[in-house]
């Protein structure tokens, strides 16, 4: 029992003695090569432009064979409308244009009013001139009466004294009365002709409001042949929207309708694109952005079986956003847009990339693995380089960062070995022995 006792405290204390002895570690050399300062970010493909087809008008239409992923080519039909009530619209209106311009050109026919109106003109000159006459055959009557009836005087006085006969002097008394009759018959004719020349006189003023009132008709015809052209324009309109075509040679992304019923204006029916206008958008913290331009080499990783994309930053959005990070921590981003040098076939709409972005590039400078360089409570950096058997602290300047790897500009040399992977427990001094 002391022997087994014994024992163990001698193998307790050799193992002591090694673990205060040298340290196995991994060694590397600084090398010279290319180095690319980057950051990565989650990314994920759009379009640049896509097209949402809607119905532009309500109506009826048939069922939408297409599917997505089915090729389209601009100017192909893509909606089939029933067409019957839109082409009755339009024939409805077209006549009703037609049997308005008639009347508006029957309305506008004032021949036989201008003509009318020409020949009462006329009528009321002759009528001023047959008064004229009528005047002068009434004051030549008066006067003749009046020589008759003077004349009758005369023979009156005569027959007392028996110088005529009766006989002699009833014929002077038919001549007076003669005379006298012939002049109120050319009164009355003049008075008839006056009252002619009276309605003459009317007939201009009659014509000129009836033209007066087909006028304002005219008004009220082509106030109705306006609306009727309205009408016109917008059955035409909607018939010409009943023509639904594809606006790009792309393919159906989307299909929100299958068609075959009664639809609304602004119902979606297709969302299309074209594939050969992929873009890439990613969500960049904003003090990341700040370091890129663009024109910024961007390196694209799709899915494992697909090679790695070049592309370039296209645009920085101007307006960032607060997103929460999957450990519920705030973070400011902005959208960052990437053009892509080469799109594959085989590479659709929404999706997954991780996207590298090339901030700087340096060639031919000395560089150590990311891993191989710890940072000082004072905010510098060091590694652990090997000199004889024991590890010396040795503070090194960085310079460009990538994922992997970090530029040395000062501190060591290509000809110097360092740790692989320190620790924070390595201290300087410490003795070490290479892994075999």
């Amino acid at each position: 029992m002391k022997n087994i006792s014994a024992l163990f405290v001698l193998i307790l204390a050799l193992v002591l003695c090694g673990c205060k002895g040298a340290k196995e570690l991994e060694l590397t050399n600084p090398r010279k090569a290319d180095i690319q300062e980057s950051f990565s970010e989650p990314a994920k493909t759009r379009l640049v432009k896509t097209w949402r087809i809607t119905m532009p008008i309500g109506g009826r239409i048939r069922r939408i064979e297409l599917e997505p992923g089915d090729k389209i080519s601009k100017g192909q039909k893509i909606v089939d409308f029933d067409l019957v009530p839109f082409e009755q619209s339009l024939t409805e209106a077209s006549a009703a244009v037609k049997e308005l311009e008639s009347q508006v050109t029957i309305n506008e026919y004032n021949k036989l009013e201008k003509t009318a109106l020409k020949e009462t003109h006329a009528a009321i000159d002759a009528t001023k001139e047959a008064l004229k006459a009528a005047d002068a055959q009434i004051d030549a009557e008066k006067a003749r009466s009046d020589r008759a009836t003077k004349e009758l005087d005369r023979q009156e006085q005569l027959i007392k004294t028996n110088a005529i006969s009766q006989s002699q002097l009833e014929d002077y008394i038919l001549q007076a009365e003669t005379a006298l009759i012939e002049l109120k018959k050319q009164e009355f004719v003049k008075a008839a002709m006056n009252a002619i020349f009276i309605a003459y006189q009317l007939g201009p003023q009659f014509i000129n409001e009836w033209l007066g009132r087909k006028t304002l008709e005219r008004e009220v015809l082509l106030h109705q042949l306006t609306q009727a052209k309205a009408r016109l324009a917008r059955a035409e309109h909607e018939l010409a929207l009943t023509d639904v075509t594809s606006p790009i040679n792309g393919v159906v992304l989307e299909r929100f309708d299958l068609g075959d019923t009664v639809l609304s204006p602004g119902q979606p029916l297709l969302l299309l694109g074209d594939l050969t206008q992929l873009e890439v958008v990613a969500e960049v913290l904003t003090q990341d952005a700040l370091r890129i331009e663009p024109g910024s080499k961007v390196i694209l990783k799709p899915a494992a079986q697909m090679n790695s994309l070049s592309g370039k930053v296209k645009r920085i959005e101007p307006a960032g956003f607060t997103k929460l990070s999957s450990l519920g921590v705030e973070q400011q981003r902005v959208n960052v847009i990437i053009s892509l040098d080469e799109i594959p076939e085989n590479l659709g709409v929404g999706y997954r990339l991780q996207a590298r972005f090339i901030t700087k590039t340096r060639k031919n400078t000395l560089i150590v693995p990311r891993f191989s360089v710890l940072q000082d409570q004072n905010g510098s950096f060091y590694v652990f380089k090997l000199k004889g058997d024991r590890l010396i602290k040795q503070t090194v300047e960085i310079g460009l960062r990538s994922d992997l790897e970090l530029e040395i500009i000062k501190g060591i040399t290509q000809q110097d070995t360092i740790v692989a992977t320190p620790d924070t427990t390595m201290n300087q001094g410490d003795k070490v022995k290479t892994k075999s």
